[in-house]
């Protein structure tokens, strides 16, 4: 009897599949493929030391590793350059109406670099096999499910629930982008939506309420002229302090920050006026007796003007904040602190940087500052079409740092207080300008769901990226360096 219902059961997806009506009501599909190529010199500014973070982590040695790139010695003065190629594929299907009930099912793989080592039978056995599907002969054991969720509208309201594994966006590029299980309850009177946000980062002892949880809520507002937006979020860090993937670092603590933001836009005539703030605040609370709670205390903004000027042309200023640590005050979080995971970051760069951000126009391979805290700023941009084919986007970007505190002795235990906040940035003094960038980033239409995008980017590093010896003195000062990106994306 077994067999016969599974034979019923593929007669129905098969007529579903191959039914016109059927398969233009119920299925749907959708998903994208790229293929991007990275040559970056002098990702250390010829510094040497720990400053390859661009594909990995790095050490204390000079030496940075990605996911299955050999080590590379970094050495002062070297010209290094980083030369790669990856790809990254997701592909999601539908079952159901979006207006009624719907199944959706995600997949992802991904390539660090092709030519990667493979999995060995240990590291499928005892590690999570993701991010390495670029092996000579392939055949790796890399397919993720991206996305799991059922999304219905509850019947004779505009309510609509999404439960399951799903992606949760908010405040764009300042906030929130990650994929979590949890639910979400959007309540749609057009202009006006109402959203509720539940997700769980981490529960691994289900006998215990150990838990990380995050709680939010969300209005927006959308008219043809302006919108405006505003939310709060909680988390409730019971499990202990965390890193991106939700392992716990510190079970000294509980985490507890709470964030309120507010944005929106507006859109007279050839003006387009977009900003957002947010605060975060909150404590890390102890639990460690002789150990002191943490206060969050920080902000983060961003002011956009942009002006069409006619047909293909547009030009635009940017101004970005995001407030930096005091050394001298360790028990205070005054630095900008982002959700748990969010990969909100890795499109700070699109239509904005090469070099120094993550471009997600280019995958998310690239970019020097990951975090995009403890800095300031100002971005100058010229948008031009010429041809419908081609989008053209010229920038200049001034950075700065916003972490201060007086230089310490260097501690063997203890090392040196952070003074400038950016990555790999020295200790010896505090400076405040963290570099320059020129850019020009080229998108081509190939056809309507095929494009080529090509971006070049030359960076001037500041003195926060200066080498000093263990006493104090400059060895060397930074050396100017650019990256050349592109990536073939195909749409489907």
């Amino acid at each position: 009897m077994k067999k016969y219902f599974a034979w019923m059961g593929a007669a129905v997806i098969v007529m579903a599949l191959a039914s016109p009506s059927l398969a233009q009501t119920a299925w749907k599909s959708w998903g994208h493929l790229e293929i991007v190529t990275l040559l970056i010199n002098k990702p250390d500014f010829g510094q040497g030391g720990p400053f390859l973070t661009v594909m990995g982590s790095a050490t204390s040695t000079g030496t940075g590793t990605g996911s299955g790139v050999a080590p590379t010695v970094l050495r002062a003065g070297d010209d290094n350059t980083l030369r790669q190629i990856a790809e990254r594929f997701r592909f999601y299907l539908q079952y159901g109406d979006p207006k009624t009930v719907r199944g959706v099912i995600g997949f992802e793989a991904d390539s660090t670099n092709w030519g990667e080592s493979g999995w060995t039978q240990s590291e499928t056995r005892d590690s999570n096999p993701s991010g390495r599907m670029g092996v000579y002969r392939t055949d790796q054991p890399q397919l993720e499910i991206k996305w799991a969720f059922i999304e219905f509208v509850i019947p004779n309201t505009p309510v609509t629930v999404t439960a399951g594994l799903q992606g949760f966006n908010i405040g764009g590029i300042l906030f929130m982008s990650n994929d979590a299980p949890g639910l979400t309850v959007a309540a749609n009177f057009a202009p006006h939506k109402v959203s509720g946000y539940w997700w769980r980062e981490r529960d691994v002892d289900t006998l215990k309420y150990n838990t990380t949880d995050m709680y939010g809520l969300q209005y927006q507002l959308s008219q043809k002229l302006f919108n405006v937006y505003g939310y709060g979020f909680y988390k409730n860090g019971l499990a202990g302090l965390t890193n991106a993937s939700a392992v716990v670092t510190n079970a000294n603590f509980m985490d507890h920050p709470w964030w309120l933001g507010i944005g929106g836009g507006y859109r007279p005539g050839n003006f387009d006026f977009s900003g957002q703030f947010i605060y975060v605040g909150g404590k890390q609370e102890s639990k460690v007796a002789g150990v002191s709670d943490k206060d969050y205390s920080g902000w983060i903004g961003q002011l956009l003007t942009a002006y069409r000027i006619g047909p293909g042309l547009k030009v635009a200023l940017e101004g970005y904040y995001a407030t930096g640590n005091d050394a001298d005050d360790p028990n205070k979080i005054k630095a900008w602190t982002y959700p748990t995971g969010t990969e909100a970051v890795n499109a700070m760069g699109n239509d904005r940087s090469i070099f120094y951000f993550i471009n997600n126009d280019f995958i998310t391979y690239s970019g020097i500052q990951r975090f995009c805290q403890s800095l300031w700023y100002g971005r100058a941009n010229v948008e031009y079409n010429p041809f419908p084919w081609l989008n053209l986007n010229f920038n200049y970007l001034y950075f700065g740092d916003t972490t201060k505190g007086t230089p310490s002795a260097l501690s063997v235990t203890t090392g040196r207080k952070v003074i400038n906040g950016e990555p790999n940035a020295q200790t010896y003094k505090d400076e405040d300008y963290v570099g320059s960038e020129l850019n020009v980033i080229a998108k081509i239409k190939i056809y309507e769901p095929l494009y080529y995008n090509v971006g070049f980017g030359y960076f001037i590093p500041g003195a926060v990226f200066d080498l000093y010896d263990t006493a104090g003195n400059k060895i060397r000062s930074p050396d100017n360096a650019w990256s050349l990106l592109t990536c073939l994306r195909y749409f489907f």
